[in-house]
């Protein structure tokens, strides 16, 4: 059977994926499913990072929350052979919006974001541990469930550079893998607009694409609604034959 790797958000421990990692198995017990931290991240160019994680991974479907499903995009870009299916959640094709994608944060909102990182780390953490959860009626137990990497301040300054730039409508709309977006209906962080945005890209994909939206779900969907999750990916899987 198809392995299974999970990759966490941005500014996140592959802990953080626990509960995920553990309805996975429950759900797919013949599947072996381990959660990764995101690679290192260099501004000058992503090529390296993205192939040192293709050899940190092992082959199969990849799973990424956030920056993470972001990143798995382009890591099956990268090598579809190697990872023959991608599931994204809580994860846009544009994180910060631009002219032509206007389903994400906005831009005025994200640069103020980066530069209360700069300024603020410490604090500017606690405000985004804030958004995360916002929109779930377990807003306070799941922030003290959010895991921090151990990341360094520059490292953590690299990855929302990257969020500003990273765009992945092109991979999404000429993917040969079959990919499925799960969405969460409060996120703060990822517009709920973003679904429908989505489908539209997947219509010239050559693979199937399915997108999903909980209702109720906040962006920390991957510790809110884990047996939700399980269940669609599952289903997708299963449906898909991988």
């Amino acid at each position: 059977m198809t392995d299974i790797s999970l990759l966490p958000g941005w500014a996140m421990a592959p802990e953080t994926m626990q509960p995920l990692c553990e309805a996975l198995l429950e759900r797919l017990p013949s599947r072996h499913v381990q959660s990764y931290p995101l690679p290192l991240i260099q501004l000058s160019s992503m090529e390296p990072d993205l192939a040192a994680m293709a050899e940190l991974l092992r082959p199969g479907v990849l799973v990424g929350w956030s920056l993470g499903g972001m990143l798995a995009v382009q890591l099956h870009r990268r090598f579809p052979e190697r990872f023959p299916a991608v599931v994204t959640i809580a994860s846009n094709a544009c994180f910060a919006a631009r002219p032509d994608w206007t389903t994400a944060m906005p831009s005025s909102t994200f640069k103020q974001f980066y530069a209360d990182m700069r300024s603020e780390p410490e604090k500017t953490l606690k405000r985004f541990a804030l958004l995360v959860t916002q929109g779930s009626e377990q807003r306070r137990s799941l922030g003290k469930r959010l895991a921090w990497d151990q990341a360094d301040y520059e490292q953590r300054l690299n990855g929302l550079a990257l969020l500003a730039v990273l765009d992945n409508r092109v991979p999404l709309s000429r993917s040969t893998a079959p990919m499925l977006h799960c969405l969460g209906g409060n996120d703060a962080l990822v517009p709920i607009d973003a679904a429908v945005a989505l489908e539209r890209l997947a219509e010239t994909a050559v693979a199937q694409t399915r997108v999903v939206v909980h209702p109720d779900a906040s962006h920390a969907i991957v510790l809110e609604q884990p047996l939700w999750l399980a269940e669609q990916i599952a289903g997708f899987l299963e449906s898909a034959d991988v």
